[in-house]
This record gives structure tokens, C-alpha cells and sequence, in this order.
């Protein structure tokens, strides 16, 4: 298991280091100290609430508001923690907070279809979350040490890894007409919210909600045809 968690960790590592250098980049570039970029990374290890809270600290944000406004960016991990529990009801309560905190929007994206195949355990969870932890920090000390020297030009195509990674990942999880309906349906639903919500998170999270909410009611439906058209052949 734990050598499966290290091998599957390989598509995140390939993001992690060059968004968790550009994130040290942009950390050293808005006036934050070598120590505290790298020491955010050690600390929080989220990247897109990294990326929020070095801007408004540049934009001269109170921590009330940082804090806050990480707090509802993040509040997405509790919905996938939950989703990742049920296959943790045997596993002692000392080892389940070290699991949770490393779960990400990457390794809960690859854990929760290995879990649902019976294929992983808390051993492959620490294994996967870990291993991308270390290849974030390792690419945060990088970017944090570049500072001032990277090139503007460079920095962009580094922010890009974000995306190109997240697309990569949903693509993996597409493995049927339903997941890629709401895929789609979420995708929508960001760019209808975006018009008149403002900030760069709300309509994410929203559309995120959505989708989750008419995902889980789509299955639920599905799941009843399912027993009842089962019941009706028993009948039979």
C-alpha cells in the first residue's frame, strides 16, 4: 500500500513543485521573508489559500480577513473528508488526524477512486498525502530561494501548472456519462455565478456545492430505479 501511495503521487509531484515554486516566487516578490514563505508551506499546505493570503497580505488585508477568507476557500475539505471517512471506521482515532490533514484537492481527487475499489488503506492514504506534501515544500524552499531572480515571463507559465494539473486530475475521474455531466453542469454553473458574484473563490465554492448537490441526487435516484427495477424481477 505504501509503496502504491508513493507511485500514485507522481502525477501531483509533477504540479506540486512547480506551483509550490511559484508560490515562493510570489511570496519573496510581495515582501514576505524567506522564513515565513517557507514556513506557510510547512504549516498550511494549501495551495490555492496560500496563493489568496500572500495577496491580500500584499494588498495590505488585516489577518482577521486573510484568516476568513481562507476559512470559506477551505471549507470544501470538509465536504471530501467526509466522503473519505467511511473507509476509516477501523482505523485508531490517533492516526486518522494525520491522514485528514493531509488531504488535498490532488490526493483526494486519486485516493477516493482507489477507496471506493477496495484498493487503498490508511497506509496508502499517509503514503500519497505525504510524498505530495514534501514535493510542495520542496518546491516552495526552490521558488522561495529564486526571490527576485525568475523572469515575469516564467512565473506565468509556472501559474499555469495549477490548472493544467486540475484538468488532468478531473479528466482521471471521468469514468462515466454522470460524472461527466457534472462536470460540465459545474463548470457552467462557475461561469453563470462569476457574473455577479464577486472575488475569485465565491463562485467556485458555489458551483462546487451545486454540482456536488445535484450529483448526489442524480446517484440517489439512480440507486432506487436500480433496486427497484431488482425488486420487481425478484417479484417475478
Amino acid at each position: 500500500m505504501i509503496k502504491s501511495g508513493i507511485n500514485d503521487a507522481v502525477p501531483i509531484i509533477i504540479g506540486y513543485v512547480p506551483m509550490g515554486a511559484a508560490y515562493g516566487i510570489i511570496a519573496r516578490q510581495s515582501g514576505m521573508g524567506l522564513f515565513p514563505a517557507i514556513l506557510m508551506s510547512l504549516i498550511v499546505f494549501a495551495g490555492a489559500s496560500q496563493f489568496i493570503a500572500v495577496g491580500l497580505l500584499a494588498g495590505g488585508a488585516s489577518p482577521f480577513e486573510v484568516v476568513l477568507t481562507t476559512f470559506f476557500v477551505n471549507l470544501r475539505h470538509v465536504l471530501m473528508s467526509a466522503s473519505l471517512s467511511p473507509f476509516f471506521k477501523k482505523v485508531s482515532s490517533r492516526i486518522i488526524p494525520f491522514v485528514a490533514w493531509g488531504v488535498t484537492d490532488e490526493t483526494y481527487a486519486i485516493s477516493i477512486g482507489k477507496f471506493n475499489a477496495r484498493q487503498a488503506d490508511y497506509r496508502y492514504s499517509l503514503a500519497l498525502n505525504y510524498t505530495a506534501y514534501a514535493s510542495w515544500i520542496t518546491g516552495t524552499v526552490m521558488g522561495a530561494f529564486a526571490g527576485y531572480i525568475v523572469p515575469a515571463a516564467l512565473q506565468s507559465s509556472l501559474e499555469f501548472a495549477l490548472y493544467s494539473m486540475f484538468v488532468g486530475l478531473l479528466i482521471l475521474q471521468l469514468s462515466n456519462r454522470l460524472h461527466m455531466l457534472i462536470a460540465v453542469f459545474s463548470a457552467s454553473m462557475s461561469i453563470i455565478f462569476s457574473r455577479f458574484m464577486g472575488g475569485t473563490w465565491r463562485h467556485i465554492i458555489a458551483a462546487a456545492m451545486t454540482g456536488a448537490t445535484l450529483g448526489l441526487l442524480l446517484e440517489e435516484g439512480t440507486r432506487r430505479r436500480g433496486d427497484g427495477a431488482h425488486g420487481r424481477r425478484g417479484a417475478g
